[in-house]
């Protein structure tokens, strides 16, 4: 009789781990970041621009000479995009996940990627936490040429974004 209760719970965890997934959905924006507002001096080439995003999430873009990058919310962790690359330009398209008619939880941007500069020849889907608390930190990455990526990406923000602890959580790389 215990073994029947063990193997019931395990289907309905199953089932509701499949559900919750099943219950979030995309949407996206699409952003021309230098026409955002600039929120830093331009000093040593690096110019700060912030945008709005989906449910007054910011999005910050920090670009340099060689590479640029995306930030979200208002207490971005700063860290690495990935170690699979050394230079990095980010995406215009932003997918946005979260529960049906609730705040994303999640985003997803794709990245140009290379290892020396003018020859981005790579490319990341690169995926971010969003917390309610404002904190936002990357949660893990794609290789963006592999087959299903944008499914793995998905998968990636469905399954780890609502209980990823950034700073203390370690990141998929795919």
């Amino acid at each position: 009789m215990p073994m029947r209760t063990i193997a019931f719970g395990f289907c309905l965890a199953l089932a509701g781990g499949s559900a919750a997934a099943e219950d979030w959905t995309s949407s996206y924006t699409t952003h021309d970041y230098a026409k955002c507002r600039k929120t830093k001096p331009d000093d040593q080439g690096v110019s700060v621009h912030r945008c709005a995003g989906k449910a007054g999430i910011p999005v910050i873009w920090t670009a340099g000479d060689d590479s640029a990058s995306v930030d979200f919310s208002t207490k971005p962790i700063a860290e690495p995009i990935s170690d699979k690359a050394s230079f990095f330009e980010a995406g215009r398209t932003i997918e946005w996940r979260g529960p049906k008619g609730g705040r994303p939880q999640a985003a997803i941007l794709r990245y140009a990627t290379g290892r020396n500069i003018g020859k981005l020849d790579g490319s990341r889907l690169v995926v971010y936490r969003l917390g309610a608390d404002g904190v936002s930190c990357i949660i893990g990455s794609v290789d963006g040429r592999a087959r299903d990526a944008n499914a793995a990406a998905r998968r990636l923000a469905d399954e780890k974004a609502p209980g990823f602890r950034c700073g203390q959580d370690l990141r998929a790389e795919e």
